[in-house]
């Protein structure tokens, strides 16, 4: 049997926690339940226009990356806030707070996530939505 896993994205299934299905969704592509890793997690995440995320700060050792595909949006990281633009990349140290806003009326922002591994309960609030409602963490369309 090969190894590695090959996900398209528009075949995962959408995920907004309850009462953000107007501000973010969210598809797990890789992670334990569908490629078996042990040591990585990759998200697509949507902050749908004109939306603002409340922020979270994950612990350790649960650093974050974010690269952005498209749209622009405001990051704010432990009080700076930044600009953030298609093809850029943010490194969120465990801990740190951190939240977005899109600041476009008519267009999504959208990123990939990176986590170092499954996150333990409590640790990443959409990723036990998702479990909670689905009883498990990926699901294709």
């Amino acid at each position: 049997m090969p190894r590695g896993t090959v996900v398209k994205v528009d075949r995962v299934m959408p995920f907004s926690p309850p009462g953000a299905e107007e501000t973010y969704v969210s598809r797990m592509l890789i992670d334990k339940e569908n490629s078996g890793s042990e040591r990585l997690q990759v998200n697509h995440g949507v902050v749908k226009a004109g939306q603002r995320l409340s922020g979270a700060a994950h612990p350790a050792p649960y650093d974050e990356i974010y690269y952005v595909l498209s749209g622009e949006a405001s990051l704010d990281m432990d009080g700076a806030e930044y600009q953030l633009q298609k093809d850029m990349v943010v490194f969120i140290p465990a801990g740190t707070f951190h939240a977005l806003t899109n600041r476009s009326q008519t267009d999504d922002f959208v990123i990939l996530t990176l986590w170092p591994g499954t996150p333990e309960p409590g640790a990443n609030g959409v990723y036990d939505a998702r479990k909670d409602a689905w009883g498990m963490s990926y699901r294709e369309v």
